[in-house]
């Protein structure tokens, strides 16, 4: 049995975490988002490369799109051979690619563990590494999230830690 899980979330959800604490419990799973020319940042009133992006630039945050390309996605999900593999990311054209899954998991953490996860990025060059950065990202972080589950995602509790969310991805998808 082949089963591709799509495991998605706003910036500081945990998606990178829970794809390696997946990994430690035995299961196949890969942060796309850190695969070799999965994702591009381009400009949303162009549509162009982005190529002075830069995270903690509010400005260029708001005017930017971090698309997944959808071919190169779906030659890895064709590698893929039996058994369940975990696919961890999130991007602007999520629409797209929801439904090359058989399933979507919604990581949803509480506004304050999200905050709590983005202010240690302070520093770096992740997105939500500013106070700016993450009050946008909590600013539409309801509304993406429920529009994730009127397309069907089901819904985690990400407020604990990698491994006890990565459990309860498990259960799901063994029910």
């Amino acid at each position: 049995m082949k089963k591709s899980i799509f495991v998605t979330g706003v910036a500081g959800s945990g998606k990178s975490s829970v794809s390696k604490a997946l990994n430690r419990l035995g299961y196949n799973a890969y942060d796309i988002e850190e695969l070799e020319g999965m994702f591009k940042m381009v400009r949303k009133d162009t549509g162009e490369d982005f190529a002075d992006y830069d995270d903690a630039d509010i400005e260029k945050v708001k005017n930017a799109d971090w698309i997944c390309d959808k071919n190169k996605l779906e030659e890895l999900l064709q590698k893929q051979s039996n058994g369940i593999v975990f696919y961890c990311g999130v991007a602007s054209n999520n629409d797209e690619i929801i439904p090359l899954f058989d399933q979507t998991i919604l990581l949803k953490a509480s506004p304050e563990i999200v905050r709590k996860r983005l202010s240690s990025r302070e520093g770096t060059d992740d997105m939500g590494n500013t106070a700016e950065n993450r009050e946008w990202v909590l600013s539409w972080k309801d509304w993406w999230e429920n529009q994730m589950i009127e397309q069907g995602a089901v819904v985690v509790d990400a407020d604990g830690s990698p491994t006890e969310v990565a459990q309860k991805i498990v259960e799901i998808i063994k029910k």
